[in-house]
């Protein structure tokens, strides 16, 4: 996904149509996997949220710090969350971008 949006788009109508084609599945499916990384991360947010009640760390740090020590049990899911995110959003960038290469296109041919 990340190597397809580092490469520039064509800009023969045919190739624009095939990346607007190719963006749609792109968005589609990080939007799945942003979804399936949210999941996972709020699970180990919620196991985390339970070991510190457990550890009484509610008691011994404050809200901020058991914050942070939740936080830091799921640094490689929330790498995960922000990649997926941004995938879907270049995506979705790149998009509107064809379709206004598009819609100047057209517009010069009516000149």
């Amino acid at each position: 996904m990340q190597a397809y949006l580092e490469t520039p788009a064509g800009l023969e109508p045919q190739d624009l149509l095939d990346r607007i084609e190719y963006l749609n599945i792109l968005i589609a499916k990080s939007g799945q996997l942003l979804a399936q990384a949210k999941f996972i991360q709020d699970d180990i947010v919620n196991k985390g949220l339970l070991q510190a009640m457990e550890q009484e760390l509610d008691r011994k740090l404050s809200p901020s710090l058991v914050n942070k020590f939740v936080g830091s049990g799921a640094k490689n899911i929330n790498y995960l969350v922000n990649w997926a995110d941004r995938i879907n959003a270049s995506a979705t960038h790149q998009l509107e971008g064809i379709r206004t290469i598009i819609s100047y296109k057209k517009a010069e041919l009516n000149l």
